[in-house]
């Protein structure tokens, strides 16, 4: 008769247990030879038995699929080398015994002709699967117990290595923390957009992680000392200081939050120096090549004549005063009128006042959460003293009121750095909505960029239909109506040599006149 011999085992019980594939093969091959079956093939697995996705075991069943003719049996060792599955075991039994293909155990052989054998099958299968479970809930306990002490368990990420710290499973910094701590402060300042910065570094600093990654490396609470414990059973989800280093600062990592999560904008990125003849140099982008325009003075009919142009070949160049004056009309258009400013500074000045009600309510209730946690840290050190609490248990419970402390600490600073008594500005500022082309006339021209800036998100780019930004002004958009591009100009179609191209406000808003 034509056998399969079929050896297994997992990495942990060969370490464990002292499990062998060579001391499986050789007691099959011995049985084969001593039962004059003939050996057609020899397969072996060091994977789990929980399921039968393991590659040899698939190539088995490849094997026998194309061979079934010639195959009369699958043997093992023992029905734990076979599945630690019951469910699924009985499954591929009857699908290789409508096969016509015996499987067996030399050391645990059963007559499956025989329905009483059934009941001793199931028995062979079954306590080896709740083995298994038994195994694998105290793995999930020990690892929820190790990260309920602070340490992390699981891969480390970038800019860290996996390690010990103060003998216990963790994560320690590793060469790549630099460029964590870095990449941080760059998207902290919301001056570039993340995707740009990314690439930067990888350019710059051999940074290997993806888009999605990098976003998920900004996002983890890791890096600033934290280990999230997940939801189990009727344990909500939870999180406490980790005992690894943190890379990043609790304020650093808030102030990245912001920017991701949109509560700080990313602006166009500064010009290192502002060029006082040329305040706009740096926000404008070429239409043909969509690079930065820059600025310059150049000699000709007898006098000089001062232009924004680009440096590439595609020679778009822009009068300078015509361009100052066009740029006024824009602002001048989706300045906001009286009855509309009015209405802007009311609400807003609600807002105000709410927004600072909300905040001493809710530092107060910070305040009043720290002192009860105080009181439970000094409650423990008097029960330690008197020894009604063990040394051990006193560590503990002291850890996570500690950790929760430094947090509210945390969002307590953060409320005082968000309290920037807004309310004195208010007056002023919607003045200055009112007449913003009069604003930048007035203004000196270091001071223009910065003020198209403020209001333009991201740098202007020149088109055919007139000046556009990827981005829009939030405020403006919902309280201009010639922002929003409520009347759309028509303009003159300039020429690349012509004293003023393409310049318009962002996203269909353009001067009606050139």
């Amino acid at each position: 008769m034509t056998t399969i011999i079929y050896t297994r085992v997992s990495t942990d019980e060969q370490a464990e247990k002292g499990f062998s594939l060579r001391h499986q093969k050789q007691l099959l091959t011995t049985y084969c030879e001593l039962n004059k079956l003939t050996i057609a093939k020899h397969y072996e697995d060091d994977y789990s038995a929980k399921n039968f996705d393991r590659p040899e075991w698939k190539n088995l069943m490849e094997y026998v699929a194309k061979n079934r003719k010639t195959v009369d049996k699958i043997l093992f060792t023992k029905w734990d080398r076979f599945s630690r599955n019951a469910e699924q075991a009985l499954a591929v039994i009857r699908k290789l015994t409508a096969m016509g293909i015996e499987v067996n155990s030399i050391e645990q052989p059963l007559d499956l002709t025989n329905p009483d054998n059934k009941v001793m099958l199931s028995m062979y299968l079954i306590l080896p699967e709740v083995e298994n479970d038994k195994i694998s809930q105290r793995t999930k306990d020990g690892m929820r117990r190790a990260t309920k002490e602070g340490c992390f368990l699981a891969k480390a990420p970038y800019g860290y290595s996996n390690g010990k710290v103060l003998g216990k499973t963790s994560v320690i910094p590793n060469n790549d923390s630099a460029i964590v701590l870095a990449a941080y402060t760059e998207v902290a300042k919301g001056v570039e957009a993340v995707e740009v910065i990314r690439k930067r570094f990888k350019t710059e600093r051999g940074l290997t992680l993806q888009k999605q990654q990098f976003y998920n490396m900004l996002r983890n609470k890791l890096y600033c000392g934290w280990i999230e414990v997940p939801e189990f059973k009727k344990e909500a989800a939870s999180k406490l200081k980790g005992i690894h280093e943190p890379l990043v600062s609790q304020e650093l990592f808030d102030k990245v939050q912001d920017v991701l999560d949109g509560r700080k904008n990313i602006g166009a990125k500064l010009p290192s120096t502002v060029n006082e003849n040329f305040p706009l140099k740096g926000s404008l982008i070429c239409p043909v090549c969509e690079k930065q325009i820059t600025a310059s003075k150049s000699k000709g009919n007898g006098g000089h004549y001062e232009y924004y142009h680009c440096t590439a070949k595609c020679k778009v160049r822009y009068k300078k005063e015509v361009l100052h004056e066009n740029v006024a009309q824009m602002l001048t258009k989706i300045s906001l009128n009286k009855n509309v400013a009015d209405l802007y500074k009311e609400v807003l000045s609600d807002l105000i006042s709410q927004s600072e009600d909300d905040t001493a309510r809710r530092r107060k209730e910070l305040v009043g959460e720290k002192e009860s946690l105080e009181k439970l840290v000094i409650d423990a050190e008097d029960r330690l003293m008197k020894n009604e609490l063990k040394a051990e248990l006193f560590d503990r419970i002291t850890t996570r009121y500690e950790a929760s402390i430094r947090e509210i600490e945390a969002s307590i600073g953060q409320l005082e750095r968000n309290d920037l008594n807004l309310g004195k500005y208010v007056e002023d500022s919607v003045k200055l909505l009112c007449d913003m082309g009069g604003l930048f006339n007035q203004l000196k021209d270091s001071k223009k960029g910065g003020l198209l800036r403020t209001i333009f998100p991201e740098n202007l780019v020149v088109e055919k239909e007139g000046l556009r930004t990827n981005s829009t002004n939030t405020v403006l958009e919902l309280l201009s109506r010639e922002y929003r591009g409520l009347e759309k100009a028509k303009m003159k179609k300039a020429t690349k040599n012509s004293g003023f191209s393409n310049v318009a406000p962002p996203l269909g808003l353009e001067p009606r006149t050139l």
